[in-house]
């Protein structure tokens, strides 16, 4: 027990120690915990995943809800408003390329079975909303984009998530159900979006009733963590429920004055923020060290072929960003950002051992490639955006986006950290 403690003291240090070196230099402080993760797990053996039991997961998934819920409360209307549709367009172009190539590269490459493969592509393409969230929040990158690629790792969750376990039930029983893989990615999404609205208003209109015994510490937070799991329980969308849940109590301005009155005025309070903010903060620290113990390089072969699949998703997402951002309106800092925004974390980690546990062939290639794939993914992420955040990388990366300038052409800043 003295130990844990001990363990738990220095996990708080340690994250705000890195949080402040991220600060200071813009080196992500999650690869630094991946990387302690990966030290303290499979090289120096002092912990594994298995030492947490079943508590692992369950904060891991908790870390997910928290940061979404916080993610969700940082959206404004106008935003979602100008941002929906380039997101909604950048994933779907993303997921399509990096699936179609991930696939190719297995099958052709490899000479891999066509099912293992076609799974392989699919589980590669979503973006990890548990590291781009928190990422893009402290980056000198326009408001717009911020929320183009918050939305963006939602959606490309969704859509990896739902069109993995379909394909897994469909190989695993030899038989294909469209009707289930449509209505799991169009209906099933809308309405758990619906859901996480209704859930924010009813949380306000508790707020208002109910203060005095509502208003104790993490009572939110409870709130958002009973609407992932009943979605879950019901198999809706509980990140999507989450997520429009933060955004219903952050923009709760927009209800009639007729209905307004019964809601509270302040559903999430200073306070409540500031807590919230911790709380993320302690169990993001948590689970990007949880994710290092996660990490298994199995053989040379598997790593040189993870190492081609990550440069392959980063020349992909530049093709979408290409097609996708105007000149005109992001910055030559703003696509850069967008381009390494490609990590690949928790989502893609349990998608991976999926298809052994199931008994499809190529599960075990399938789990040992995309575990090795996640801490390179991140890396890349990781080292484009200190070279984007700084005025000296980008002039060396300015070919990539010739048209792009440092301002957008109302000649106004987006923001002067940028230029530092």
């Amino acid at each position: 027990m003295a130990i844990t403690m001990i363990g738990i003291a220095l996990l708080f240090f340690l994250g705000h120690g890195l949080n402040w070196f991220f600060d200071k230099t813009k080196i992500p402080d999650l690869l630094i915990l991946i990387a302690i993760g990966y030290l303290l797990g499979p090289i120096l053996g002092v912990l594994s995943a298995e030492d947490f039991g079943k508590a692992g997961p369950v904060i891991s998934t908790m870390a997910l809800i928290v940061i979404l819920y916080e993610g969700g409360l940082q959206l404004s209307a106008k935003d979602l408003m100008s941002s929906s549709l380039p997101s909604a367009a950048l994933s779907i172009m993303s997921f399509l390329f990096i699936a179609v190539a991930g696939t190719l590269l297995s099958y052709i490459a490899l000479f891999n079975p066509l099912p293992i493969s076609i799974l392989f592509g699919v589980a590669i393409g979503s973006t990890s909303s548990a590291i781009v969230i928190p990422m893009v929040k402290k980056l000198s990158i326009q408001q717009k984009n911020k929320v183009i690629l918050s939305l963006e790792s939602a959606f490309t969750d969704v859509l990896t998530i739902v069109i993995f376990l379909v394909l897994v039930e469909s190989f695993a029983r030899g038989q294909f159900d469209l009707n289930e893989l449509l209505v799991g990615i169009g209906p099933k999404t809308a309405i758990s979006a619906t859901i996480g609205v209704i859930a924010g208003l009813i949380w306000a209109f508790f707020k208002k009733r109910f203060a005095p015994i509502l208003s104790m510490a993490f009572a939110g937070e409870a709130w958002a963590l009973l609407l992932f799991g009943l979605m879950e329980f019901f198999t809706f969308n509980g990140a999507i429920a989450v997520l429009t849940l933060g955004f219903t109590l952050a923009n709760l301005n927009l209800v009639p004055n007729w209905l307004s009155k019964n809601f509270s005025a302040v559903p999430v309070s200073y306070k409540d923020l500031s807590i919230l903010s911790e709380l993320t903060f302690l169990l993001r620290t948590f689970f990007f060290i949880y994710l290092g113990l996660l990490i298994k390089f199995s053989n040379l072969k598997v790593i040189i072929f993870a190492l081609i699949v990550s440069i392959v998703i980063l020349i992909t997402r530049y093709i979408a960003i290409k097609l996708l951002y105007s000149n005109k309106k992001y910055t030559l800092l703003d696509t850069l950002v967008a381009t390494a925004m490609g990590p690949r974390g928790l989502a893609c980690a349990v998608l991976a051992t999926i298809p052994l546990q199931k008994g499809i062939e190529g599960g075990q290639w399938l789990q040992d490639t995309l575990f090795s794939l996640i801490p390179i993914t991140i890396a890349f992420t990781a080292v484009f955006v200190s070279f984007s955040e700084s005025k000296t990388g980008r002039a060396k990366l300015n070919f990539l986006f010739k048209n792009h300038t440092e301002e957008i052409e109302d000649n106004a800043l987006v923001n002067p950290q940028a230029s530092k």
